[in-house]
């Protein structure tokens, strides 16, 4: 269960079943009964040891807010409407890039046990928007499935979503280990999706991650199993030579997943809140991928010149569709000049969410 140390339970939370599941799959741990997650938060940022020391610390607790919220999406960027179940908080997996270091002041990993509610809210939203298609995630705010062995969540969500048939799941992820799930298949309104970045960047730069070759061997056994995929290019990562290896990932990704069995491609350039550089050159040290130029974009985040950006996200484009070109291939989070400069056109954040249902719904 990756490299978890600690686990802290909230009072409330310790008669909820999975809290006695992961209790019982840990059972060599120790464990400190709580009365509140907030016990733990920091008054200021994390630093880099707390940071550190969270991913090996787990919490059991109940969520407080609604577990259905929309993506956080920025309104000078085109958002494509996902919508987010906000099962965790922070990951196991430790990606130099990953902004959740500089977003939460709480150094711990935080699952939310109440699931209950969790059942509550999606039969709600189901119920309030039948004529719609809803594409729901969770992994907005944590992999999907690196924890999934301890938590046993993916099987309840596949299995209490097929009660609605206009909810599509999308399992977000940077792990392999998909055969526990095999067996729900075929359900092609479960969309296994990898973040893809070339075998330098993975070993450099995503720690714990598997390797390119493992998320794709574990995606051609989703698709032989009945489930559709997705990917994401995002972020992608400048490094000179980047053209040559980005290329070698497109071309391996489709010579070993069908081009049939893919629902979607998003693409993203680097982006980071200004506070996650200190944080990588202090916790990553080997890591150079904040020392290239950037600017303060519309966000607040710091992002590379537009130019480079437009370089990068049209040329990924066309090796991508020059390999499948019926693939729908979309950018996440940038902006109208960026559309336009890479497809020639600018949608609404409404025409875009429409297009991504309309394929989610193309079953």
């Amino acid at each position: 269960m990756f490299r978890i140390k600690r686990l802290y339970i909230e009072a409330s939370a310790q008669d909820d079943p999975v809290t006695r599941r992961v209790r019982q799959r840990l059972a060599h741990l120790p464990v400190e009964i709580i009365p509140s997650r907030e016990v733990l938060r920091s008054a200021g940022p994390l630093t880099p040891a707390d940071i550190s020391r969270g991913k090996e610390t787990l919490v059991l607790a109940r969520q407080q807010g609604p577990f259905w919220r929309a993506c956080p999406g920025t309104k000078e960027y085109i958002c494509c409407g996902y919508q987010i179940l906000q099962v965790m908080t922070n990951c196991p997996l430790d990606c130099s890039y990953c902004i959740l270091q500089s977003y939460f002041n709480l150094p711990a990993i935080t699952v939310f046990t109440n699931w209950e509610d969790l059942w509550q809210e999606v039969a709600q939203q189901a119920t309030a928007h039948p004529r719609q298609v809803l594409r729901v995630g969770t992994g907005e705010f944590g992999d999907s499935l690196a924890l999934d062995e301890l938590l046993g969540l993916n099987r309840e969500l596949i299995t209490r979503l097929a009660t609605w048939p206009h909810l599509v799941l999308e399992i977000k992820t940077k792990w392999h280990r998909v055969t526990p799930l095999l067996d729900l298949g075929p359900n092609p309104r479960v969309i296994f999706a990898w973040s893809l970045n070339p075998p330098r960047l993975s070993r450099q730069e995503e720690h714990g991650a598997a390797a390119l070759a493992a998320r794709l061997a574990a995606a051609r056994q989703c698709a032989r199993a009945g489930f559709r995929l997705a990917f994401h290019f995002d972020p992608l990562i400048y490094f000179p030579g980047w053209e040559a290896e980005y290329q070698q990932v497109v071309a391996e990704l489709f010579s070993t997943v069908p081009a049939a069995a893919i629902a979607w491609i998003s693409l993203g350039t680097f982006r980071y809140l200004p506070a996650l550089k200190n944080i990588i050159r202090a916790r990553f040290p080997a890591s150079r991928i904040v020392e290239e130029e950037f600017i303060t974009a519309l966000d607040g985040k710091q992002r590379y010149f537009k130019t480079l950006r437009a370089e990068m996200l049209s040329k990924m484009r066309e090796w991508i569709q020059t390999q499948a070109p019926a693939v729908f291939v979309y950018l996440c989070m940038e902006s109208p000049w960026l559309w336009r400069q890479v497809f020639g056109f600018v949608p609404s954040t409404e025409e875009l969410a429409k297009k991504l249902d309309e394929r989610a719904a193309a079953v």
